[in-house]
């Protein structure tokens, strides 16, 4: 039995996908080159495209394909800022963004622009006026999460984009990679100027992301080349894993309202039955999606737990796989910033949950989640 319950790190890719890409491989002209094998290639591209346009609810704009979402982030932090700095250095994102957000703005520090990190309230969340109070006449880009990948926190991005749209000097990025096929219309719900969205969070395959920019918004490339995708992303097209990107994103846009409301339902039931548990707490923020859930095991450590689970056939994270293994080791910068101890984090584990879950599934998930939490306790 294999119950894989780590699905915000990573998704299995559907078989859909799968003949996407195997198909792609085989139409293998160069996306830029002006023959038929080139347009044929070229016409892939398009076709994913409006897969991905399904999802974001947005026809405008264009769409850039990056190798990933942390390069996708990348592109749209690094590119704004530098772009506009002319117009100020100050900008402005949250305490408890995924690294690939994180660190882009720690490197700008260094290169001489002015960050306002907004902290999270005690339960995950990000208050939008606590977000709108750190703006200042020279901010040019504010950029916070969708969805947080740790506790799940449903960030206000709405509301802040709404009050952003009549600031014309300052563009507003969303990082949507765990959001993205799972809220319908999401680039279009946030306002964003700058959206990412990731592939393989959907059932697509790994390698391939993509940066959603609103007509009228540019920003400056970080990888310098032969000026494929507008000039904003150079070199050759990963063609397969773009038409699998394209295939995932419309598979979930048909789907995406009775596969949220289904997982609402195996989150309520996932909840109900963690909080029943002793010495068990659930960090649930006040408004959440239903696809995360992170509880804390009062006394345990979560690596300890992440691999006795695993014995049993259930697989789970501590908190984001998207770190190096020694960095996770430091403990949840997301937890941490909620005003949780370090001693507090450790305890920590992520559940995360698609549409393919059941509620046998999860039925099961805490049957192991009991039995293992009582059998490691038993040997402290």
């Amino acid at each position: 039995m294999e119950l894989f319950f780590d699905m915000a790190a990573t998704t299995p890719v559907l078989p859909e996908v799968q003949d996407a890409v195997v198909a792609a491989f085989l139409e293998y002209g160069n996306p830029s080159s002006l023959h038929r094998k080139g347009m044929d290639a070229e016409r892939m591209i398009q076709e994913a495209e409006k897969g991905l346009r399904a999802s974001l609810g947005r026809s405008d704009g264009r769409i850039v394909f990056t190798g990933s979402g942390t390069e996708a982030n990348n592109l749209a932090i690094l590119g704004a800022a530098r772009r506009f700095q002319s117009r100020g250095k100050h900008l402005v994102t949250t305490a408890i963004e995924h690294p690939s957000v994180r660190e882009p703005f720690q490197a700008l520090e260094r290169d001489g622009f002015e960050v306002t990190y907004v902290r999270p309230e005690p339960d995950g969340g990000v208050l939008a006026e606590s977000v709108l109070a750190s703006l200042r006449e020279d901010t040019i880009l504010v950029s916070m999460m969708h969805v947080n990948n740790e506790t799940g926190a449903l960030l206000p991005v709405d509301v802040v984009g709404r009050a952003l749209s009549s600031r014309r000097k300052t563009l507003f990025h969303v990082d949507g990679v765990q959001a993205f096929g799972k809220i319908r219309d999401s680039a279009a719900v946030a306002r964003a100027d700058l959206y990412t969205a990731s592939a393989h969070k959907i059932g697509g395959p790994k390698g391939v992301g993509a940066l959603y920019l609103k007509s009228g918004i540019d920003v400056d490339p970080i990888v310098y080349g032969g000026g494929q995708q507008y000039g904003l992303r150079s070199g050759t097209e990963n063609v397969p894993a773009i038409a699998g990107f394209g295939v995932a994103s419309r598979l979930a846009a048909q789907s995406i309202d009775a596969s949220y409301r289904h997982v609402e339902g195996l989150s309520e039931l996932l909840i109900n039955g963690l909080m029943s548990f002793d010495g068990c707490f659930v960090e649930r923020p006040h408004a959440a999606s239903p696809y995360i859930v992170m509880v804390r095991f009062a006394n345990l450590r979560g690596e300890v737990l992440v691999h006795a689970f695993e014995s049993k056939g259930l697989y789970v994270s501590t908190g984001s796989a998207c770190s190096s293994k020694d960095q996770r080791h430091k403990g949840s910068e997301v937890l941490l910033a909620m005003g949780l101890q370090r001693k507090e984090c450790e305890g920590a584990i992520r559940l995360s949950l698609s549409r393919f879950h059941t509620e046998d599934d999860v039925r099961v998930a805490l049957s192991i989640i009991r039995e293992q939490t009582d059998w490691v306790r038993s040997l402290l």
